[in-house]
């Protein structure tokens, strides 16, 4: 709620790579009251039915199979989480294919939830240079056991942009773009 808030200040729009059911973001839209932002929209990119297995490794076949367990095709009731919001846009589809699809300018607020390395690097990577100067990154699983490979990855990224992650003791990792 503090990162979505203080880029509700900022220029620029809102973006989460990761979903699922959308709680994460309708709290934070509630917190706000996002739907009185006329100048946002926030943008939800998801499967909205789990993780695509398409290309991957046997070891990460089987870390996927065990979180698909959880997952299941939730895109009505997301649909339905937000239908009081005209600037929420649900995007459906695969990250990094469906980036694309929609047209963001400049990005004040970016969350990163995919449970996979490849995935959420080439979503940093799309986004870096479209977040204005404050603009805040949430990397959900950054510092949980079992996502070190996401951890890696990012640390690398960041180090490779000339910025620190924050590790917060909740597991998440928190950014500023200077």
């Amino acid at each position: 709620c503090w990162a979505v808030r203080h880029a509700s200040h900022l220029k620029g729009d809102f973006v989460e790579c990761g979903v699922n059911t959308g709680i994460a973001s309708l709290t934070g839209a509630r917190y706000i009251e996002f739907e009185k932002l006329k100048d946002k929209t926030w943008y939800l990119f998801d499967t909205f039915c789990g993780i695509p297995e398409e290309g991957l490794g046997a070891q990460e076949r089987d870390k996927v199979d065990l979180m698909n367990r959880h997952y299941f095709d939730c895109f009505d009731l997301v649909q339905k989480n937000f239908e009081d919001y005209d600037n929420i846009t649900l995007v459906k589809g695969v990250v990094p294919e469906s980036l694309d699809s929609v047209s963001i300018g400049s990005v004040a607020y970016l969350s990163i939830d995919m449970n996979l390395a490849a995935p959420e690097i080439a979503a940093f990577r799309h986004f870096w240079p479209k977040l204005v100067t404050g603009a805040v990154v949430v990397l959900d699983d950054y510092g949980f056991a079992g996502f070190e490979e996401q951890k890696e990855a990012m640390d690398a990224l960041a180090n490779e942009k000339g910025v620190e992650i924050f590790s917060v003791p909740t597991g998440q990792g928190l950014l500023i773009k200077p």
